[in-house]
Parts: structure tokens; C-alpha cells; sequence
């Protein structure tokens, strides 16, 4: 546990920095991989450490390939990998996989978006679903912040870890 609250500075600072400029610095993501690797290698956990950057960028190398990710967040996952080392690492994807589709469906639908829906609901001609839809899709080629929802599955995969730990 005294890993989590060294690394959370980064992990949070890293998800802030990319709700705001929507991009993550490489400073951040080596600076942390790097920190991350050597703190676990002075520990006797290098290799745990160096499977979990491995697993954090397996995790998201097709999707950047795809054009659906950027690099930072690529890098980004790859050094909170690092720091949640192996096994947590794979709790860390799971939980930023279900943090990114959370976040990605509260920025899709507004409060405008719901605004028009309910006065579509209202009107009764059955629109409602229609103009949710048509909103949502409006913002389909939208960044979004993915490394913020990398940060709550670091916090959430320390806190509720979902495989069991050795």
C-alpha cells in the first residue's frame, strides 16, 4: 500500500493534466516508469514491476494503432502499470477499462443533451432515444481524457483489487 500513495502524485497529476490540455506530457510518463521500475527493482520486484508496464501497454497497443488512443496514454498506462506492478496491474486495466466507459458516456450526454431528450419524451413523439443519440454523435471525433479514467483505476485497483494477490 505505500506504493499507491507514492505513485498517486503522478497517477493524479497525470489524469488532471490530461482532463485540461487533453494530452499527457512524456516528462510525466517516463518520469514515472522510470521512478516506478527503479522503486520496485530496489524492493526485489523489478520483474513484477516490468511485466506490469509490459501489461499496461499491451493493454492499449491496438486501440493506438487503431487511431482510438493516443501515445501519452499508451505511455501513461504503461507507467501506472509500473507502479501497480504485477498483479495489480491487471486489476489497474480492468478497473480503467470500466473508469473509461463511465467517463466516456457522462461526456457524451450533457445536461443540455438530456435537457432536449426530456422535452422530446414530453412532447410524445417518441424522439426522446433519437436526439440523445444524434447529440452523442455530434462529439463521436471528441478527445477524450482517457488518462483520468487511467488514474481512478489505479486508485480503484488498490483499493478493491479484483484478482486475488499471492
Amino acid at each position: 500500500m505505500s506504493t499507491f500513495w507514492i505513485f498517486l502524485p503522478a497517477a493524479l497529476l497525470g489524469g488532471l493534466w490530461d482532463l485540461r490540455y487533453r494530452k499527457v506530457p512524456n516528462i510525466l510518463n517516463f518520469g514515472l516508469l522510470f521512478s516506478a521500475l527503479l522503486w520496485h527493482a530496489s524492493r526485489g520486484n523489478g520483474f513484477p514491476s516490468a511485466a506490469g508496464a509490459a501489461i499496461g501497454l499491451a493493454a492499449l497497443f491496438v486501440p493506438y494503432c487503431m487511431g482510438g488512443m493516443g501515445a501519452g496514454d499508451v505511455k501513461f498506462l504503461a507507467a501506472l502499470g509500473a507502479a501497480a506492478a504485477w498483479p495489480g496491474a491487471i486489476d489497474m486495466v480492468l478497473w480503467s477499462a470500466l473508469s473509461g466507459g463511465i467517463l466516456v458516456i457522462v461526456l457524451a450526454l450533457r445536461s443540455s443533451d438530456w435537457r432536449g431528450a426530456w422535452l422530446a419524451l414530453a412532447a410524445g413523439n417518441g424522439s426522446a432515444f433519437r436526439e440523445l443519440y444524434t447529440a452523442a454523435a455530434s462529439r463521436r471525433r471528441e478527445k477524450v481524457p482517457y488518462a483520468l479514467a487511467m488514474s481512478f483505476g489505479f486508485i480503484l485497483s488498490s483499493f478493491i483489487p479484483i484478482l486475488p494477490r499471492g
